[in-house]
């Protein structure tokens, strides 16, 4: 958040222009954008988004309750269509509207060293940690980037959400691999974080090396 706003204080105009003329349209996302403040629309066609409970769940990828997740699974707790809520709160921290085909030609820029330049982009990738100190060979995470491996493979992602959706966006350079996730539930009745447990299931079908506890 605090990085927009020091682009919009420097280059002295919105952060929408920003974004759109130094990233969107030199790569060609023509679908891709920071939506208005004012503004609740999305471009036809789109997908409704949903959510049980109030959208706190969704922000702080909080469990649903017991009640509430036994009325889901019961069938007597309908989840709220969370479309029009405005995303433009998210601002520099992903607040952006756009297509699955945009979200898979910008991680694949991103990962392949198009949009920094070399030195920023070594810092970059340099910046991986392993999230959990005691599993060197686990899921690591940098400046705004997520890395996890299967075997010798390694997939670079991140992932963003918002009451009503959940998305997952990731990379694998070294095979060629893409993968878009979009999910219009946020969270699962189980809490589940829905796209990143989409996303397991179908790296486990794509590489022989399981993170599930299984081999191909």
């Amino acid at each position: 958040m605090l990085l927009g706003l020091i682009a919009e204080k420097v280059e002295a105009k919105p952060l929408a222009d920003i974004f759109r003329t130094r990233l969107f349209e030199p790569f060609g996302m023509s679908e891709t954008f920071l939506p208005a403040k004012d503004s609740n629309t999305l471009p036809k066609p789109y997908s409704h988004g949903y959510l049980y409970g109030s959208s706190s769940y969704a922000l702080a990828d909080a469990p649903y309750p017991a009640n509430i997740q036994a009325e889901a699974k019961a069938g007597t707790l309908k989840p709220s269509d969370d479309t029009e809520q405005n995303p433009s709160y998210a601002f520099a921290a992903g607040g952006a509207i756009s297509t699955a085909h945009d979200l898979a030609t910008w991680i694949r820029a991103l990962i392949g060293g198009k949009v920094f330049n070399a030195d920023t982009q070594r810092q970059w990738l340099n910046s991986l940690e392993p999230t959990d100190p005691d599993k060197p060979n686990g899921q690591k995470y940098g400046y705004g980037i997520t890395q996890i491996s299967f075997g010798q493979n390694k997939l670079y992602f991140h992932g963003g959400e918002m009451p009503g959706y959940n998305s997952f966006i990731g990379y694998d350079p070294g095979n060629d691999v893409t993968l878009i996730v979009w999910t219009n539930l946020t969270l699962s009745v189980d809490g589940n974080v829905t796209a990143n447990a989409v996303m397991l299931k179908i790296l486990d079908h794509i590489y022989v090396e399981s993170l599930l506890g299984r081999k191909q």
